[in-house]
């Protein structure tokens, strides 16, 4: 165990074993000297620019008096400016700053109490996400959180699914990885983004770094990926902008028209809705004058929503809505009785239209696909049978795009002209291959239960593909694919072709 001293003068008592590690930090429990759990955020590299650590030590100070008031008042991560994860100390390095401390993320909001249930879980759905009642009253916290920034000025500049967190009952969410909020003005000169969730100008060059416009266009992409369940958002396809259209036929018109101003014209900005917007437009669609869901607008989500659900379920599961429980009412979460005080600043393609029903995803694969089933660590695939065309060339699938979240990991230079091949699902596995412009195949995969996913190259041989991982074996043939582990057990899972329902 180590000690750190914060520049409030707080001393923390530090744990040796890391708590949680991503691509600009460790994370690690601490305890305060009054003996408070917190965590200590600590950079992989030292923040030595003047100006960022300037934006740092104002956010921390408006961090540190909302994170005490709410403390004192009991309503710590209740109220739309305490659900953030502000920093709330600052810890130097010299004239550096070597990271942050900031709170212990609320365990609701956690899955078994080990990891962040984040947006993943409310929009994928090989994810088995809530219903939408649940899904709506998470988004309107979230447009709560975003509304209270606005209205301070402040951006938090890497808006995606898994910076948000939410719990279920009663339904709510909380926004992390928040010591990078900065003030309106100046617009950010550098900073992070998660592909996928990039604004069109940054993409276009026309911005250097997310700025609160880029907010408004992250919100408005996470509303479109919760409400309906789309797997994919608009992006740039051979230089062309591809709109959003998998939208029910039934939504609300306002509300079809607010996604059209967020999503339609990648370089707008001033229609971007507003997080208070969205709010209102939310609240008005589904909830009556006593804060109680209106059912139909709640049934139009829901049934839409079930046609990706189905490509997902059991074999043995009917592809049908449950019947809704009883919707809870739902109070919006208080605004601050004070505002904090600080220093002024001085994929895939456009979803296509809903997917059939269930009764449709029947029919089984013919072809040969590459499969990585994530269990057991990772393997050594041998895939036989017939190619993409019958001979392993060429796409099978018409020439769409490649799904913009899988071209997201791909080489760069090889991502706006990558094809889909074919998107299968197992009954535990979610699989995609996909075809770059220089004929090389990749494999996407992941377990339907969680949001980890991986992409893959693939190596043609007569019969199939090969990818080499440790020393377990994948092989597919027709119908089925069967996983060897290295102790010589075999299992076998049937596929499913849901490519035509995409």
């Amino acid at each position: 165990m180590r000690h750190l001293s914060g520049s409030s003068g707080r001393r923390y008592a530090v744990d040796d074993a890391e708590l949680n590690s991503g691509g600009q930090a460790r994370l690690y429990r601490c305890r305060d000297d009054k003996g408070v759990v917190r965590v200590y955020k600590e950079y992989r590299t030292l923040l030595a620019d003047p100006a960022d650590i300037a934006q740092l030590t104002r956010i921390q100070q408006v961090g540190q008096a909302v994170v005490a008031r709410a403390e004192a008042a009991g309503s710590f991560a209740e109220t739309a400016d305490s659900s953030v994860n502000w920093p709330i100390d600052i810890v130097r390095s010299g004239r550096q700053v070597s990271g942050v401390v900031v709170p212990l993320i609320p365990g609701d909001f956690m899955r078994d109490g080990k990891s962040p249930r984040t947006l993943d879980f409310l929009s994928l759905a090989r994810a088995n996400p809530p219903r939408a009642a649940v899904r709506v009253g998470v988004l309107i916290r979230v447009c709560d959180i975003f509304a209270f920034l606005e209205s301070e000025q402040l951006l938090h500049g890497d808006v995606s699914a898994k910076n948000l967190v939410w719990r279920p009952s009663p339904s709510h969410a909380y926004l992390i990885d928040s010591d990078g909020i900065r003030s309106f003005s100046p617009a950010p000169a550098h900073g992070v983004c998660t592909p996928g969730w990039e604004d069109p100008r940054l993409q276009g060059q026309k911005i250097r770094a997310h700025d609160r416009y880029s907010d408004r266009y992250a919100l408005a992409l996470a509303l479109y990926k919760g409400l309906f369940l789309n797997p994919g958002g608009p992006q740039y396809v051979g230089g062309t902008w591809s709109r959003a259209s998998g939208f029910p036929q039934r939504l609300d018109p306002k509300l079809r028209g607010m996604f059209a101003r967020a999503l339609d014209q990648p370089l707008a900005t001033d229609d971007r809705p507003t997080a208070a917007q969205w709010r209102s437009a939310l609240q008005a669609v589904y909830l009556d004058g006593k804060g109680n869901f209106r059912r139909p607008a709640l049934d139009v989500l829901d049934t839409y929503a079930q046609g990706y659900r189905a490509a997902f379920a059991q074999p043995k599961a009917a592809a049908r809505i449950p019947a809704p429980a009883p919707a809870p009412a739902l109070v919006p979460a208080r605004r601050p009785a004070q505002r904090p005080v600080h220093q002024p600043p001085a994929r895939r393609a456009a979803p296509p239209p809903p997917p059939p029903s269930g009764d449709s995803y029947g029919w089984w694969a013919l072809v040969v696909v590459l499969v990585l089933a994530l269990i057991g660590g990772g393997g050594y695939l041998v895939f036989r049978g017939r190619g993409e065309d019958g001979a392993g060339h060429g796409p099978s699938a018409g020439g769409r795009p490649c799904p913009a979240e899988i071209a997201a990991d791909l080489p760069s230079g090889s991502r706006s002209d990558a094809v889909l091949l074919r998107h299968y699902v197992t009954d535990r596995h979610d699989i995609t291959l996909c075809r770059t412009a220089d004929d090389r195949v990749y494999y996407h995969g992941g377990l339907l239960d969680r949001p980890d996913t991986m992409t893959i190259p693939a190596t043609r041989t007569d019969t199939g593909y090969r990818a080499s991982r440790g020393d377990y074996l994948y092989e597919i043939d027709g119908d089925r694919v069967r996983v060897t582990v290295p102790d010589g057990t075999t299992s076998s899972y049937r596929l499913t072709d849901v490519t035509d329902a995409d």
